[in-house]
């Protein structure tokens, strides 16, 4: 029974395979006479149904890594904006008290200095192409050595008058005999015309004269390494005091760097002034309050300035004080106008008396010489009788 399903099943494998075998040879026989293409069946784009694709996801591997370069930060240069002179109010009164002085108004005086203090006498002089530089070593030295000018009140001691004029130093230099000096300049020591004027009625007194050597002009200054009030020195010294505007910048030459060259032995390097003011000053905007900016400062007067009633009062009382000087000035001028009448009043009564004397002397002596020439007069006439007497009677007596 087995067998018989066996041989079914491998007649049927049999002839499935001769069937397949003839169709083959069937294709070759075909081939080796000739091909026909079929035609194909046109085909009709029928618009799939759009299918969300997630974005293709790039892997970028990182960059190899570089040696970082250090790049230095650009000095920032910060100038600390000076519109008017209320701009020093806030910063300066850390460091000093705020004064009213007549002729000026609002003056600072240092604190905490001694009482022979005397400006441009701590720090040292740098060379720039503005001229000489005082770089001071005191907190404030930004504003008074480069803004407003110095003056000697006889009330106050040193006082520092604001005004918004930035110059490298504000001095006047003398130089001869082996010395340099400087001196602050006065306050009506001004510029016209882009010219400094030196004011006759108000010259830098010799007592304000410091002096160094030649040799220790580029050295640091103390107020115990300079000379002052030496006569000796400011006679051998003249005044080299050489102030200009160019382009709106003050310079002030001062001694010539070929003399300081040659008497300190050192190189002397010019530096931008500009580079210098924007140090100091930055030091300066970096202890002010945040609120105040480079371009816009908002500085409030000191507490201690006088308000608006105030100030009509001290007008006031400065308008009595004036109107009571000018009194005690008329009656010091009439009496000083009567002391002259009395002085000239004495001088011509003298004079008179004077010639009167001489006219009287004069008179005596004219007498005398009349008087004794009237006595020679009757001593001839007395000789001549006698002698005429003594004829006529020798006469007399021949005729006898």
């Amino acid at each position: 029974m087995q067998k018989g399903i066996y041989m079914n099943k491998t007649n049927k494998y049999a002839k499935k395979t001769g069937l397949l075998l003839g169709s083959g040879l069937l294709a070759v026989l075909v081939g080796c006479t000739t091909y026909v293409e079929a035609p194909r069946s046109p085909q009709v784009y029928a618009p799939a149904a759009p299918v969300e694709v997630p974005p293709t996801q790039v892997y970028n591997p990182p960059a190899p890594a570089e040696t970082p370069v250090y790049v230095p930060p650009q000095p920032v240069q910060i100038t600390y904006v000076i519109r008017e002179e209320r701009d020093f109010y806030q910063p300066l009164s850390r460091y000093g008290r705020w004064v009213s002085v007549g002729e000026y108004g609002q003056c600072w005086v240092p604190s905490q200095v001694n009482p022979d203090w005397r400006p441009y006498t701590n720090g040292h002089w740098e060379s720039t192409d503005a001229g000489w530089y005082w770089a001071s070593d005191e907190p404030w030295g930004w504003a008074t050595y480069h803004y407003g000018r110095w003056d000697w009140n006889p009330d106050f001691g040193w006082i520092w008058v604001p005004q918004t004029q930035w110059a490298p130093a504000w001095v006047s230099f003398h130089e001869g005999g082996g010395y340099v000096g400087w001196a602050p300049l006065h306050p009506s020591q001004r510029f016209a015309r882009d010219r400094f004027e030196h004011m006759r009625d108000k010259p830098v007194a010799p007592r304000s004269y410091v002096f160094v050597k030649e040799r220790q002009f580029l050295e640091p200054v103390r107020p115990t390494t300079v000379i002052v009030n030496n006569t000796t020195i400011i006679n051998k010294t003249v005044n080299i005091t050489n102030i200009k505007v160019v382009n709106n910048t003050v310079i002030n030459e001062g001694p010539r760097t070929t003399i300081i060259e040659k008497a300190s032995g050192k190189k002397v390097h010019a530096v931008p002034a500009r580079d210098l003011r924007h140090q100091q000053e930055a030091a300066v905007l970096a202890v002010q309050p945040k609120t105040l900016s480079p371009a816009s400062p908002t500085i409030q007067p000191p507490a201690h300035l006088p308000t608006p009633s105030e100030d009509k009062a001290r007008l006031e009382r400065l308008a009595n004080e004036a109107k009571i000087k000018a009194q005690v000035e008329a009656q010091k001028k009439a009496k000083e106008q009567e002391i002259k009448l009395a002085q000239f009043e004495s001088a011509r009564l003298a004079n008179e008396a004077k010639l009167k004397a001489q006219f009287d002397a004069q008179k005596l002596a004219v007498e005398q010489q009349l008087k004794q020439a009237e006595t020679t007069r009757l001593v001839n006439e007395a000789r001549v009788k006698a002698a005429l007497e003594a004829q006529k009677k020798a006469k007399a007596e021949e005729i006898k």
